[in-house]
């Protein structure tokens, strides 16, 4: 009884490992798939672009920070994640903000600000902090600050 136990478990293991191997998947994405994703979230705000811009002219553009619908005459975008909070990489992630400019959604989206006379800008932000509020809260400490994207546009009158 004890040596088919001992074999049960062996297999159990294996299989295990086994599993992990095929379905592991890697914290830190390649440069080459976040590309893909960061060309896709530039696709949809560049069809979306003259929508949003015709609805902060309007007053009706949803302003991120603090709630506001009055006309700005420019609109900055998070790139978000899919659960919509933002996409932040780890500060020892590969991507740069050339790799994003590189993109066809870049170039794409690019092309349409320039065709309706506009400015955009690419920015890198760092995450300050731990975003906890006390010192009670805090996490376990880890020397990984996260960075996310933002692209604003602006140039037309309100």
């Amino acid at each position: 009884m004890k040596g088919k136990m001992n074999t049960i478990l062996i297999i159990v293991l294996i299989c295990g490992i086994a599993l992990l191997a095929l379905y592991h998947r890697p914290e830190h994405d390649s440069v080459a798939e976040l590309k893909k994703w960061f060309s896709a979230q530039l696709t949809a705000i560049s069809a979306d672009l003259a929508n949003d811009i015709e609805r902060d002219q309007q007053g009706q553009y949803p302003h991120p920070g603090k709630p506001s619908f009055k006309p700005k005459g420019s609109i900055t975008y998070t790139l978000l994640a899919k659960n919509l909070s933002r996409f932040e990489l780890s500060q020892f992630s590969e991507l740069q903000a050339e790799d994003v400019k590189s993109t066809a959604g870049y170039a794409q989206l690019k092309a349409v600000v320039d065709e309706l006379g506009l400015n955009m800008k690419l920015e890198e932000v760092e995450v300050e902090g731990d975003g906890v509020e006390s010192w009670h809260e805090l996490d376990e400490y880890v020397y990984d600050f996260a960075r996310f994207y933002t692209i604003t546009i602006s140039g037309w009158r309100v």
